[in-house]
């Protein structure tokens, strides 16, 4: 188990924040974690791709589709939407 001292400035945010998705506070944290891990594993992943000459040209092809307009956009959830807790 791993003791984390949150800061007193952060602690009222961490709140409003993990009230909103309807999570604890340290269910929210632990996502937070976990979100931030896998994104540097995502950027450990590319790095290791662009090793690779072939990986490195379909790395840059996509930057330039994305950069061009070609891609398709999802939707994300928008941030005044509340969330029903249970």
């Amino acid at each position: 188990m791993l003791t984390i001292n949150v800061p007193e400035k952060l602690t009222g945010r961490i709140n409003e924040l993990a009230r909103r998705v309807c999570q604890t506070p340290e269910e929210y944290l632990i996502e937070l974690i976990e979100e931030r891990i896998e994104h540097d594993s995502d950027y450990d992943e590319t790095a290791h791709l662009a090793k690779s000459e072939t990986n490195r040209k379909h790395l840059d092809k996509a930057v330039r589709d994305i950069r061009a307009g070609k891609y398709e956009p999802h939707g994300l959830i928008d941030e005044n939407d509340q969330l029903a807790c249970s």
